[in-house]
């Protein structure tokens, strides 16, 4: 009886001393929304960029509205991608 309260106590030191090192792990790093935040702020501002230039050439060119927002949608992603995965890459 005596050893399997040493065992618990034991256990419970062990469960605490792990909770404790999680807990102060996550502490010190940047967290995950705050990552996601700066990065998001990062895209939304090139890509913002990219729409309005290529959106007043569209309708400058004489496009409609829609056909413009289309076109500006797809080409300023497809950019943007192809930008983020060439950066992966080197």
């Amino acid at each position: 009886m005596e050893a399997s309260k040493k065992l618990v106590a034991i256990f419970l030191v062990c469960i605490v001393m792990v909770s404790s090192s999680v807990h102060v792990s996550m502490a010190e790093g940047e967290s995950n929304t705050e990552k996601f935040k700066k990065a998001f702020t990062a895209v939304a501002a090139e890509y913002t960029v990219c729409y309005n230039i290529c959106q007043k050439l569209c309708s400058d060119a004489g496009f409609g509205y829609t056909h413009c927002e289309m076109k500006c949608d797809e080409d300023c992603t497809a950019r943007l991608l192809k930008d983020r995965l060439q950066n992966m890459k080197n």
